[in-house]
């Protein structure tokens, strides 16, 4: 179904082939219907044919049985002429002795001009072979001067009493008289004819057919390759002998070739009393031309309805080609400025670095005071602000650069310039439009740029290293604001030093450098309810190093989820000792960062460690912050429903601070909320942070969330926060963050008071 998705042609190509194939076997079949209905067609002529042939024959031979006896026995010829009077489809009737001479004919035939049968060679070997029948023998159709018309003679020997045989009673048959009764309209049609075959010698005795017969017909024999065609052809078709055929009586269906070469269709019989072959037989090109009438409609059924499907699935494909289109687009273009995104920079960068490439700068921007922008007027105008600032951009940029948002405030230009001159000329009459005032609705905005210029291959040979030498020559402009800065080797210090940090980092993983702080967390009775997990990093080197360092390099360097997972399987396994040693429960609180969140299996992990820790009464609760949910909304709901289905509390941390939607806060599985430390600090002095805090506690409070104040330093502070209604405090007013063994004297020290 998956491959059937990707390409939807694949479908119509299935249902083409299947098409064909139908198309055949209803063609095959009906090929076949057509033949089969020829072939019943004959088989019928055949028998009406072979049962009235026997039926004339019969009575003739009876007419000429009782007529020889009766001029033997009368001497007289005139019932001749009267028999003949009232048998118009006999030519003539004589009587003939033994030795082949006429007795007694007709009046109106003089019988000494008739010749001798035994004599003449036409009729020799015919009389003769009457004279060993008992039956009537047919001679060779003859055409008969004195009447003008074709004959079949018709002989029987007359014996006496005794049984010897006296002569022979003849008579000429018309085949324009008798024949022509019962074998009129009997032809299927002009590619039908049906003709009498004489079994000893394969005469023709008579043919019938809707068109002209040529008389020739009847003066030669038909071919013996030609009757062996149609015996070969019916042994091969029924498996039987020449022998069967003449005595089962049954009617046999073949195809063969006919005397001219053409191809035919025949029905067969064999008349055994006269020895007569009774044969039907149709020109196929009768049978094609019959079938391609069908054929055609088949056809035209078949590219009526391909062409239909044809245009359905063009349809559907354009429709999917736009769709695939559209997701491509969306797959690598900024949702919001319509600009290349880093996707498509990963996808498309090595096509400017292969082989024989020209050499290009990356131009890296990021705009400066835009934060300004965001916290103090919210993020729709931010979004407008980047929105402009994008088409001027793309208005500025020379017509082969290509200009890409690389997330946030951040944005890449690819120029083939890679003179410093022109760079930099370049860059500044970049940064002489986008420092304009911005007119967003009724406000006026005005922000500036740092530029920082990185040059392949003269800088970097490898993505990663020419974004980081751009990115190094933006961060030393933005030492200065609204600047460019070409990158130089000496900006690598500062970075050298982070990648130290890093290093050392990493190390500090490793070596178990890092530990965990918990600061207790208090109800309004003054009662410790939990406490909030501190990740701290003690170095040899360094001495102590403060999370507002070595967090930013964690989160850079990618190396945040590693110590993410490690403070979380720290923590559990702390606190269990914790809690089993001194036996008490409270609620341990710990952070999660974006890019643990992201991970794909991070609910994996997190269950993994709770059931490894097997903490049943343990009252865990993450906290996340407000930025989290500009990254992926969609994805992290399921996972924020999940994580509560287990057990888990969810606490928003800094809430206040970041992009604030109070229909998204609506919908979120959360527990508590988190206000932040800077809200805190002028609570006394400042009455507009105190009108923050009370909004913010008003919201909580009608979303029936639990409000936790941080960075609580002071008495006043903590009083005021009561009389505003927050539920939960923490801060150094209670403690500052303790190690394991400072939180077990903390919480000695609560059980006494």
């Amino acid at each position: 179904m998956a491959l059937i998705q990707k390409n939807i042609w694949t479908i119509f190509y299935i249902l083409l082939l299947c098409g064909i194939g139908f198309l055949g076997v209803v063609s095959y079949a009906k090929w076949d219907n057509v033949r089969e209905h020829y072939a019943e067609d004959q088989i019928n002529l055949v028998k009406l044919v072979g049962n009235a042939t026997h039926s004339l024959l019969l009575s003739q031979e009876m007419i000429l049985d009782v007529l020889g006896k009766q001029v033997l026995r009368d001497k007289d010829p005139r019932i001749l002429d009267e028999l003949l009077l009232l048998n118009p489809s006999v030519v003539a009737f004589g009587f003939v002795d033994v030795e082949g001479n006429y007795r007694y004919v007709n009046t109106k035939f003089d019988k000494a001009k008739l010749p001798n049968l035994r004599q003449n060679p036409l009729t020799k070997e015919s009389f003769e072979y009457t004279l060993t029948q008992e039956s009537m023998i047919l001679g060779r159709t003859y055409y008969i001067a004195a009447s003008g018309r074709w004959g079949i003679p018709i002989r029987k020997s007359v014996v006496d009493d005794s049984g010897k045989i006296m002569g022979v009673m003849t008579a000429g048959l018309g085949i324009e008289g008798a024949f022509k009764i019962y074998t009129e309209n009997l032809s299927l049609g002009d590619y039908n004819k049906v003709t009498l075959i004489r079994e000893r010698d394969h005469f023709v005795q008579f043919q019938s057919a809707s068109r002209e017969i040529s008389k020739e017909i009847y003066e030669n024999p038909l071919p013996q390759t030609f009757f062996n065609a149609l015996m070969d052809a019916i042994v091969q078709r029924y498996t039987v002998s020449k022998d069967d055929i003449k005595a089962s009586g049954r009617i046999y269906t073949a195809n063969a070739r006919d005397v001219t070469g053409e191809n035919i269709q025949f029905a067969l019989k064999y008349e055994p009393r006269y020895a007569l072959w009774i044969l039907s037989d149709i020109d196929e090109t009768q049978i094609t031309r019959e079938f391609m009438n069908h054929f055609f409609i088949y056809i035209l059924l078949f590219v009526g309805v391909h062409v239909v499907l044809f245009i359905l699935f063009k349809i559907i494909s354009n429709a999917e080609n736009k769709r695939r289109a559209d997701l491509m687009f969306q797959a690598t273009h900024d949702s919001l400025t319509h600009l290349p995104n880093r996707a498509y920079f990963q996808q498309y960068i090595h096509d400017w670095m292969g082989e024989n490439a020209p050499p290009f700068s990356l131009l890296y921007l990021d705009l400066d005071h835009f934060k300004n922008v965001n916290d103090s007027f919210g993020h729709h105008f931010g979004d407008l602000l980047l929105i402009e600032f994008s088409r001027r951009l793309l208005e500025v940029k020379t017509p082969e650069s290509i200009a890409i948002r690389q997330g946030g405030d951040e944005f890449l230009l690819l120029s083939y310039v890679t003179d410093d001159h022109e760079l930099l000329a370049q860059a500044e009459k970049i940064m002489q439009e986008i420092s304009k005032p911005y007119r967003i609705k009724q406000f006026n905005f005005v922000v500036g740029a740092s530029i920082g210029i990185a040059k392949y291959p003269e800088h970097a040979q490898s993505v990663d290293m020419l974004l980081r030498a751009a990115d190094i020559a933006m961060y030393e402009a933005k030492k200065y604001k609204n600047s460019v800065r070409l990158f130089a080797a000496s900006m690598q210090e500062g970075y050298l030093n982070r990648v130290m940090m890093e290093h050392m980092l990493r190390q500090a993983l490793e070596k178990g450098e890092l530990y965990v702080a918990y600061q207790p967390q208090m109800d309004r009775n003054g009662v410790m309810y939990g406490v909030e997990a501190l990740a701290r990093w003690q170095n040899a080197e360094l001495g102590l190093v403060p999370p507002d360092q070595f967090i930013p390099v964690a989160e850079a360097s990618g190396l945040m989820p590693k110590l993410g997972d490690y403070i979380l399987k720290k923590t559990l396994e702390e606190m269990q000792r914790f809690q089993e040693t001194l036996d008490i429960r409270f609620q341990v609180s710990i952070n999660i960062s974006i890019k643990q969140f992201m991970e794909a299996n991070f609910l994996e992990k997190l269950t993994r460690e709770i059931q490894k820790t097997k903490l049943d009464n343990l009252a865990i609760c993450l906290e996340i912050t407000e930025s989290l949910f500009i990254e992926d909304i969609d994805y992290l709901l399921p996972l924020l429903k999940k994580i509560r289905e287990m057990g888990l509390y969810i606490s928003m941390d800094d809430f206040g601070t970041g992009y604030s939607s109070l229909n998204i806060l609506r919908k979120l599985p959360i527990d508590e909320l988190k206000i932040d430390k800077s809200f805190i600090d002028t609570l006394i002095e400042d009455v507009t942070a105190e009108k923050m805090v009370q909004n913010i506690i008003t919201i909580g409070k009608n979303l029936e969330l639990a409000i936790l104040a941080e960075g609580v330093e002071t008495k006043a502070q903590e009083e005021k926060l009561l009389h505003l209604g927050c539920d939960r405090f923490q801060g150094y007013f209670y403690a500052k963050p303790l190690t394991y063994d400072a939180l077990q004297t903390f919480v000695e020290e609560q059980k006494r008071h």
